[in-house]
């Protein structure tokens, strides 16, 4: 097979449909040997006829069409594939980071009513509810205390939610996450293909939870001054958990920009055969 001549036009071509179908894998590997084998017959039978070389390949290149039009297709179904991979496993991820931010959320609520409760006695809800645990506070039921009774009143998130749960979805998020990363190991969900960039990742995150941060939190400060303590850990709570993930999604996207490496082509940059 003659090989292409140079910096000629079919070189250049080729130069251009690697560009453009770097990251198509096997598929755009495949079309650049079916577009180079193709060309040089094409260039080799114009100049049986009398042209010259470069009018040969340049008469070759139009009848085969531009390199835009030929990789389009498959540059636009590997993209397809790939977002659409992408999208899946970002929903993975951002399904298990839910499923455990919402159970860590109870269960810190859960671990921290005793203490809470202590303090809002002890400071008879700030202030805002003196002798909370005299009558008419407090039922005259020796089986129920004035602690038992309030501290069975604290509300989780969501408000009435059942206690019961959040253990269930901790773990659910710990087991989505951790399935994953032993998944992503041996399997094509390790390719970049199924790997959602960082930064749209990231930000996929840091946006939802920040915004939750910053209303959980403002409702829990809220309470503090309008008698609603029952509500007030349980969103402090979840505000401060839903910061601290918004605050590592940021992390990661401003870990990612100053280590990013530079990117590789997926195609060979070897001679073309």
């Amino acid at each position: 097979m003659t090989t292409p001549t140079g910096d000629g036009p079919v070189e250049q071509y080729l130069d251009d449909m690697f560009d453009r179908l770097a990251g198509t894998g096997p598929a755009g590997r495949r079309l650049l040997v079916e577009a180079e084998t193709h060309l040089l017959t094409a260039a080799a039978e114009a100049r049986a006829r009398g042209l010259d070389a470069e009018a040969a390949e340049r008469e070759a290149i139009d009848r085969f069409g531009t390199a835009a039009h030929v990789t389009r297709h498959v540059s636009a179904a590997t993209d397809a594939r790939a977002s659409l991979g992408r999208l899946v496993t970002g929903t993975w991820i951002a399904t298990g980071v839910l499923m455990l931010w919402w159970g860590a959320s109870g269960m810190a609520t859960w671990l921290l009513s005793w203490p809470w409760t202590r303090l809002l006695i002890a400071t008879d809800r700030f202030g805002t509810q003196p002798d909370m645990c005299s009558r008419p506070w407090v039922p005259s039921n020796p089986t129920l205390g004035c602690f038992a009774q309030y501290r069975g009143n604290l509300s989780l998130v969501p408000v009435e939610g059942d206690r019961n749960s959040y253990p269930w979805f901790a773990v659910g998020g710990l087991l989505l996450l951790a399935v994953w990363l032993l998944v992503r190991r041996s399997t094509v969900l390790r390719t970049t293909a199924w790997t959602p960039k960082p930064a749209i990742l990231g930000l996929a995150l840091a946006i939802p939870f920040g915004l939750a941060a910053l209303i959980m939190t403002a409702y829990g400060v809220k309470g503090l001054y309008w008698q609603a303590q029952d509500g007030t850990l349980s969103y402090l709570t979840a505000g401060l958990l839903a910061a601290g993930i918004s605050i590592a999604a940021i992390r990661r996207i401003r870990g990612f920009s100053l280590t990013a490496p530079t990117a590789v082509p997926a195609l060979s940059t070897g001679p073309h055969c």
